[in-house]
């Protein structure tokens, strides 16, 4: 019986664990689209922390649906309706996998090479001033995902949402709109 329990704990880590890899890939590939497509971002050395802003997707009240009461500000957390919109032609299945997403696994980013060479790890230490700083992303049906992204540059910084498809296995950048700036 010992054997058995030991077993399947095994598969079970060992399945989480592959999963973790692929999500982490999938990640590294949505860090490449935006670096390489947005404009503010295209540099070759590129500098990125590595600790992923956690988005918790919420349903609005009333009160801020009719404006009475302004909305949590951007940054920790995100409207399902403000997503929905934002990919205008949503299904019913997307919003029941928006909710499905609220504990994403992982918190921080492996930068894997062969995917993003020019992108390093930002650090409080680092003489770098410039860097990004990313959300963890949000998957829709479809093949789409949305990214929320921070743009510091010596004390200025704004945050970019996009939204991304994904065509013969790689990452494009099909809307984008400004969140915030400073």
């Amino acid at each position: 019986m010992k054997y058995i329990i030991s077993s399947l704990l095994l598969i079970f880590l060992n399945g989480c664990k592959n999963s973790a890899k692929e999500e982490n890939s999938e990640l590294n590939q949505i860090v490449k689209a935006v670096t390489l497509d947005a404009k503010p971002f295209n540099d070759s050395n590129i500098f990125i922390k590595d600790s992923l802003k956690q988005l918790v997707i919420y349903i609005p009240t009333k009160d801020e649906i009719e404006q009475r009461i302004p909305p949590p500000p951007p940054g920790k957390t995100t409207s399902i309706l403000r997503l929905l919109d934002f990919k205008k032609n949503y299904t019913k299945n997307d919003s029941l996998k928006l909710l499905s997403q609220n504990n994403y696994p992982l918190k921080k980013i492996v930068l894997d090479k062969s995917i993003n060479p020019n992108i390093k790890i930002w650090n409080k230490s680092s003489k770098e001033k410039i860097f990004l700083s990313f959300s963890n992303p949000i998957y829709f049906e479809d093949n789409f995902a949305y990214i929320e992204v921070g743009y510091y540059e010596y004390g200025f910084s704004s945050g970019r949402a996009y939204l991304l498809k994904k065509q013969n296995e790689v990452w494009k950048i099909i809307g984008e709109e400004p969140l915030w700036i400073t």
